[in-house]
């Protein structure tokens, strides 16, 4: 046998499990399970957006609590207003949530002049594609960790908000410029800014910053994603630590004379009898019912099973899911794709562990400056 008849009858295989190489990516990759429907409200809520006064004397400031809706994961947006101007803190997460809160911005006929992220994750930053665009006058900021953080993920969180929201994906992402500052002056009434609290983490670092925005005027605690109410919580990405600080910071908060305490999330509905000792209590219990389930289960689906049988019928499971899967290293489970979990399951369980790791470490670092 020549050595071409050799070589012609070991490339026919070979080629033939390269073309079932090529199929099975190509019949994988179309099998994502997230519709970019799901995340469009076919109806609003018509709770109404809650508003809150100044509790200290001719202080011209007020507070408009704008939440979006069950299918854009309850995102929350502070409107801080004064007569003339307007602070604004966060900006949704979908095109369709963020003209919306222009809309409501519009309405108060007051001028935009800041807005201020707390933390960066696409969830509360994307909307600001949409923001520039509708008050090119304003500014973008944040403080400089955070700052660097938000220009870091840009890229990767615009396609993960194109594959997640599809059309409806606020993009491309706006810059957040640093703000080294720990005040911004609202018509010559204080807010203030603490900065470098601890809570959810995603794939950041343990200590992914976050700022808490505090209005003296009003004793309004403006938190982002370190509470929560009637909500699961993201718990991906939190560590021991990450958890002990997590809580000590509520802890401290609940002896504070809180007046309006406003949560990273919330379903709209829930708004209407929220109160600031609800909010610390739901967040508080949760990390502790969260840790619970962690030390007590041996998979991700355990953990998510006992957090649903705790909490049945609350919202924004998606957190849940995510943060369990991100917590367990299971990547491809993050992928939201029923094909490429039916394939994970035919092959070695130490194979996907060790894909998922792979993953895993590359997507933290490409999350997190070097």
């Amino acid at each position: 046998m020549t050595i071409k008849r050799v070589l012609t009858l070991v490339s026919i295989p070979v080629l033939l499990f390269v073309a079932f190489l090529i199929g099975l990516a190509v019949w994988v990759s179309g099998g994502s399970g997230q519709n970019a429907s799901d995340f469009i409200p076919e109806e609003l809520d018509n709770t109404p957006y809650r508003t809150y006064e100044a509790v200290v004397p001719d202080s011209p400031l007020t507070l408009r609590h704008f939440v979006s809706e069950l299918e854009e994961i309850n995102v929350s947006s502070s409107m801080i207003m004064g007569e003339r101007e307007m602070v604004l803190v966060a900006t949704q997460a979908t095109k369709l949530a963020a003209e919306r809160l222009a809309d409501e911005i519009e309405k108060t006929g007051l001028n935009l002049s800041i807005v201020y992220l707390g933390h960066a994750h696409l969830d509360h930053s994307q909307g600001a594609s949409v923001l520039k665009r509708r008050f090119p006058k304003a500014r973008f900021l944040a403080a400089p960790r955070v700052s660097e953080l938000q220009k870091l993920r840009m890229g990767s969180d615009d396609e993960r908000a194109i594959g997640r929201f599809g059309d409806n994906a606020a993009v491309p992402s706006v810059p957040f410029e640093p703000l080294d500052s720990k005040v911004i002056m609202l018509e010559g009434r204080e807010i203030q800014l603490w900065h470098d609290h601890y809570g959810d983490v995603g794939l950041g670092h343990h200590d992914e910053p976050h700022t808490v925005v505090y209005i003296p005027d009003l004793k309004a605690l403006l938190p982002n994603d370190i509470l929560y109410y009637d909500a699961h919580i993201m718990m991906g990405g939190s560590t021991p630590e990450n958890r002990a600080k997590w809580k000590a910071q509520i802890r401290e908060w609940m002896k504070m004379d809180i007046a309006v305490a406003i949560p990273g999330h919330v379903p709209r509905k829930s708004t209407a009898h929220m109160t600031p000792k609800g909010v610390f209590e739901h967040s508080l219990n949760y990390i502790e019912a969260y840790e619970e389930a962690l030390a007590s289960s041996e998979t991700s689906e355990q953990v998510i099973n006992k957090m649903l049988q705790r909490y049945p019928g609350m919202e924004h499971t998606s957190a849940l899911y995510m943060g369990t899967y991100i917590n367990f290293q299971e990547i491809h489970k993050l992928m939201n794709n029923p094909r490429l979990e039916l394939v994970a399951s035919y092959l070695p369980s130490d194979f996907v562990r060790w894909a998922d790791q792979q993953l895993f470490e590359a997507s933290k670092d490409a999350a997190n400056p070097h």
